[in-house]
């Protein structure tokens, strides 16, 4: 599932990546309303704010002078970003002298997919019945248990997953970017049962991501990079998700069942860290169908939704040959062409990279 390469681009054009370790203003110049946020959050912070006004980066950042150099991020040229500072501040204020300090108001309690909020209620929605858009119905009568036991069974069963150890796929990610549709080819290799490495090709060079089994990473150009999304990676490079990707999440539950494009889904969900992670199971099929995630941050949840389709039987088990991804309005499609088993893998390159050494300073 490598979907999150979909993301690289953003990466990669911007320059910029967190450390989990450094606050915002240590790991990023000129940081003014975010100042004490962890700076691993701020790359989520602005898909929040960028899906919650419909827009881009460049609505409020100065965009790079040559393609393929990193952004001027910085730069306060912008007055869509001065505006940006004090609507910050507004919404922290209000959710600390009215909300008790609780994140209630978001960029998109008002602006809700507009660059500039409405003023009065469109008109479709002022007679609108009450429960239009309502997502969740009734709790299922089966426990958490029996609904994961059935998407195994569906997938294949544990005995078919038993004998798969590696895996190989060839993709085509596809991102629609200013009208148009991005393909850019991608390679995954998977060990079971969690190392996994995946290769996107971009115009602008190769994009890598890895789990070792207990440590993520990410490169572009044969430079390592730092990974601000460890959660992610660690889902990605579950070999066998019926199986394993339930066992990353604590406090299961079922919530209830939820429509889908062509049916129900009995819905779980659980925590991954402090992230809320559902898992959207087919009514019909038992198959994983929807899985969302919602990632809090200091301008609100970043939510995200990831669904899967085209399951195709691949030496017993059922795997998606469709990925669709939308995380905080950033979309992207990823289409399997080619998914190989047991095939030999190096396992050197599950590996994280080793950093380039230091030239000796001058005396």
């Amino acid at each position: 599932m490598p979907k999150i390469l979909a993301f690289a681009l953003v990466l990669v054009a911007a320059g910029a990546s967190a450390a989990e370790t450094k606050t915002a203003e240590q790991q990023f110049k000129n940081i003014v309303v975010f100042k004490g946020v962890p700076a691993s959050q701020i790359d989520a912070t602005m898909d929040v704010m960028s899906g919650a006004l419909g827009v881009g980066c460049e609505h409020c950042h100065v965009k790079a002078s040559a393609p393929g150099t990193p952004w001027p991020m910085e730069k306060d040229d912008k007055q869509t970003k001065r505006t940006a500072r004090k609507m910050v501040t507004m919404m922290q204020r209000i959710n600390k002298d009215f909300f008790g300090g609780d994140q209630v108001v978001t960029c998109a309690t008002c602006h809700n997919g507009r660059a500039e909020p409405r003023s009065v209620p469109p008109l479709e929605r002022v007679a609108g019945n009450e429960d239009e858009g309502e997502e969740e119905h009734k709790v299922p009568s089966l426990t958490v248990q029996q609904l994961l036991a059935k998407w195994v069974q569906a997938s294949g069963g544990a005995a078919a997953w038993g004998k798969l150890k590696t895996r190989v796929s060839k993709e085509t990610l596809e991102l629609p970017r200013r009208g148009l549709t991005e393909k850019m080819p991608a390679e995954t290799v998977q060990a079971a049962p969690d190392r996994w490495h995946a290769t996107l090709t971009m115009k602008q060079g190769v994009f890598e991501q890895g789990w070792n089994g207990k440590t993520g990473w990410r490169k572009f150009g044969g430079r390592p990079m730092p990974l601000d999304d460890t959660a992610a990676v660690q889902r990605e490079a579950q070999f066998a998700p019926p199986l394993t990707l339930p066992k990353l999440l604590t406090g299961l539950k079922v919530v209830a069942d939820a429509p889908l494009a062509k049916g129900t889904a009995h819905v779980i969900e659980g925590h991954q860290g402090d992230l809320r992670v559902r898992l959207w199971l087919d009514a019909q099929t038992g198959l994983l169908a929807r899985m969302t995630i919602r990632q809090p941050t200091p301008a609100g949840d970043l939510a995200e939704q990831i669904d899967f389709d085209d399951y195709r039987t691949v030496d017993g088990v059922k795997l998606p040959f469709v990925v669709k991804s939308n995380k905080g309005g950033e979309t992207s499609t990823d289409t399997y062409g080619e998914i190989k088993h047991n095939v030999p893998v190096d396992d050197k390159q599950f590996a994280p990279p080793v950093p380039a050494p230091k030239e000796p300073q001058g005396k």
